[in-house]
């Protein structure tokens, strides 16, 4: 009895967690002409984080950077983000319209497509708050 009332205590402690990445940035998950249809629709410039799955800085940038509380509420509020590998098609059609080499790319556009700026490597989350804020203001 007590083994089982220790495994419920257990279980009820992680059942009440929050999915990891909640407060982090809202990465879009459809097709990028959906999140280019939500960005006229509303508005908002769209971030695309422009990875690969073998580059260490684009893990380490989506492990403590895009997971932070502060830069998911500002991306979240400001902007449509989405999430491309560049060696996926999609991707790799992204990648040669705003001629993307190396990783991580992050690129800020228009809701008509236009490159608004474009950043490449690493980013701390000071910095890359940094250039969200001038990109919209």
């Amino acid at each position: 009895m007590k083994i089982l009332f220790s495994l419920l205590i257990l279980f009820s402690s992680f059942s009440n967690k929050e999915p990891v990445g909640e407060k982090g940035i809202s990465f879009f998950t459809s097709k990028y002409a959906e999140a280019r249809a939500l960005a006229k629709k509303t508005n908002k410039p769209i971030f695309i984080d422009a990875y690969t799955v073998w580059c260490g800085p684009c893990k380490k940038m989506a492990k403590d950077v895009f997971t932070d509380s502060d830069v998911g509420s500002f991306f979240n509020k400001n902007f449509i983000n989405v999430k491309m590998d560049m060696e996926k098609t999609s991707g790799a059609l992204i990648g040669r319209r705003y001629d993307v080499h190396f990783y991580p790319t992050l690129l800020f556009i228009l809701p008509s497509g236009e490159l608004i700026r474009k950043e490449v490597g690493y980013h701390s989350k000071a910095k890359l708050l940094k250039v969200a804020r001038d990109v919209v203001h």
